[in-house]
């Protein structure tokens, strides 16, 4: 059994705008993006600001699209001591694609991110967490592709899918050709039978700060990190609105006016935080490399 590292939580910044729905008929087509107003830097600016005065340092997962429509953005992310990582490229859900588009799609997020900066980008995360049990090659090619982690696991049911898996902590992760990289999933509370979302997104705007650092305590407690995500929107109030049905429309908007200030709460030093990147490091540190733990190999038809 490998040993553990320190713990640390690690906050997650998925860089996209706010007309990037997923699963909606009616959210603008791609071909409109470019026409709308884009407040992606806004939103990302703000969160640069709370993550300064807190101290802390995350991990920025871009879309290529932005970065291109934005191109000052990821290199001000980056200049700020801020690790970038990319969201893919189009914000396309991964199982509505093949496996060559899937490689594609990254790959040319990877470069645009990677041209930007002139750092290396080592870690992914899937539009909506959408790898799932009928896509476990999407590890399998981010592997080839050079990517050290991914954080596209969501071990519970959710609308984009999520694949069950029933490790916590972080871990190797391989798809059924054997490809192998970290994994930080996005890990619910367990309460009972009921496993309760809190790490971000719509959840962490809903829930109040106490039962979100209730989780994240039950989390630590048995030696789990949290991986919190957010998005630039999500401390925008201000954004255009979407005309969504009421239960997305809810999800979407709900807690926007609160989200900066709870933010601040939650970075306020009572738990040290690392990137992505730098838990690699330090569990490799602590395992040894390559890592003697095994990963836990999905087959083609799922885990």
């Amino acid at each position: 059994m490998s040993s553990e590292p320190a713990l640390a939580n690690a906050l997650t910044i998925d860089v996209e705008e706010w007309f990037h729905i997923l699963d909606y008929e009616d959210a603008p087509d791609p071909e409109s993006w470019e026409g709308l107003e884009s407040r992606v830097a806004l939103g990302t600016d703000r969160i640069l600001a709370i993550l300064a005065e807190a101290d802390v340092r995350a991990t920025f997962f871009f879309l290529g699209w932005v970065a291109e429509r934005q191109p000052g953005l990821a290199r001000r992310v980056a200049a700020a001591g801020h690790e970038i990582a990319t969201h893919g490229h189009r914000h396309r859900l991964v199982y509505k694609g093949t496996p060559a588009e899937f490689r594609e799609d990254a790959r040319r997020a990877r470069g645009v991110l990677e041209d930007q900066t002139g750092v290396a980008v080592q870690g992914y995360r899937a539009a909506g967490f959408s790898i799932t049990e009928a896509t476990p090659w999407a590890f399998d090619v981010l592997a080839e592709e050079g990517f050290r982690y991914d954080s596209s696991v969501f071990p519970a049911k959710r609308a984009h899918g999520g694949l069950d898996v029933a490790r916590r902590r972080p871990f190797r992760i391989s798809g059924p050709g054997g490809g192998s990289l970290w994994e930080f999933p996005i890990v619910p509370w367990s309460l009972g039978p009921l496993r309760v979302p809190f790490a971000g997104g719509g959840y962490f705007r809903l829930w109040p700060l106490a039962l979100s650092r209730a989780g994240a305590r039950a989390q630590n407690r048995d030696g789990v990190p949290v991986t919190w995500y957010l998005h630039p929107r999500e401390v925008d109030p201000g954004q255009p609105r979407l005309a969504l049905p009421w239960r997305r429309r809810f999800k979407y908007y709900v807690g926007l006016a609160g989200a900066a200030a709870k933010l601040e709460r939650l970075l306020d030093g009572s738990s040290p935080y690392r990137t992505l990147a730098e838990q690699v490091a330090a569990y490799e540190r602590a395992s040894g490399a390559p890592p003697c733990d095994p990963p836990l190999a999905l087959s083609s038809s799922g885990a």
